[in-house]
């Protein structure tokens, strides 16, 4: 039986799934955008009160496809917004940090990191 934990980072990956994204709930040996990377925010795990209900911390890195700087500028902003519109209704977005280059595998990406807080109850 699968924790209550990866349960919700995997229903979580299947909800933005469906909302079209391409999705890796891992940093993938080869990175190919446009795609979503959900990584563990911190803090990680937080309660919301003394019962069972917490709130899980995730960082999703949206990595847009490779173009010229202003290309790339708008295929982030439309990544950004494709994100905020696929999140179920237990998730919510804290907060889009500054577009940054992403250096992996020789290649530079245009990306930004998105912290959300996914409520769980274990």
């Amino acid at each position: 039986m699968t924790n209550e934990i990866t349960a919700a980072k995997v229903e979580f990956k299947l909800d933005l799934v469906a909302g079209g994204l391409i999705v890796s709930d891992y940093v993938p040996e080869r990175i190919t955008p446009p795609i979503v990377i959900i990584n563990n925010g911190s803090p990680y795990l937080t309660p919301v009160s003394i019962s069972k209900e917490y709130t899980l911390n995730l960082e999703l890195v949206l990595v847009a496809a490779t173009a010229t700087n202003k290309t790339a500028t708008e295929r982030l902003d439309a990544l950004l917004q494709d994100v905020i519109q696929a999140l179920p209704g237990y998730a919510r977005m804290i907060s889009a940090g500054q577009p940054y280059n992403l250096q992996t595998n020789n290649t530079e990406y245009l990306a930004v990191s998105v912290n959300t807080d996914v409520q769980i109850t274990i």
